[in-house]
């Protein structure tokens, strides 16, 4: 069976999502915590990848394990993973389903922030120098006027 797996996470302490020898990463504590509780090992396939220190409000990724997985189990999960990741849910999905490659859709949000807040750094940018409101905006809209962004997909080869 496959499972989607619902997730958050504050990367701070993290060398992104993706598992890399030596360093912590989010896909490297979450198959550790999966495969111990699940008591068999779990390779997780993630929607995307986050680079150091990123922090992902939603995130999909998928597993696949033969058994049932009970209603607690997220519960369990939780108490298990780092405070720094959160899992919302797990749900059966078509064998088919692939987290990165049927994903319709990814949001990425920037924050700048003018005022210096300690307990915000982690989340946005302290800009410490004026900014041009308008002509953010003006250059904003020039980006709407283009449609193919394929330059920044990864290319399929034949």
């Amino acid at each position: 069976m496959r499972f989607f797996i619902e997730l958050a996470y504050n990367g701070k302490h993290f060398f992104g999502w993706q598992i890399q020898k030596k360093v912590s990463t989010v896909e490297e504590k979450l198959e550790y915590c999966l495969s111990k509780l699940l008591k068999t090992p779990i390779n997780i396939v993630g929607a995307g990848r986050t680079d150091k220190g990123v922090h992902a409000e939603q995130m999909f990724a998928h597993f696949d394990y033969e058994k049932e997985i009970s209603k607690n189990f997220v519960d369990k999960l939780n108490i298990f993973l780092p405070n720094s990741i959160r899992v919302f849910n797990i749900f059966p999905v078509k064998k088919n389903i692939h987290a990165r490659f049927d994903a319709i859709k990814r949001t990425y949000k920037y924050y700048l922030t003018r005022d210096k807040n300690p307990f915000n750094q982690d989340f946005s940018w302290y800009c410490f120098y004026p900014l041009n409101i308008q002509k953010m905006n003006a250059a904003s809209i020039k980006l709407m006027e283009y449609e193919d962004f394929s330059s920044f997909c990864k290319k399929k080869k034949n």
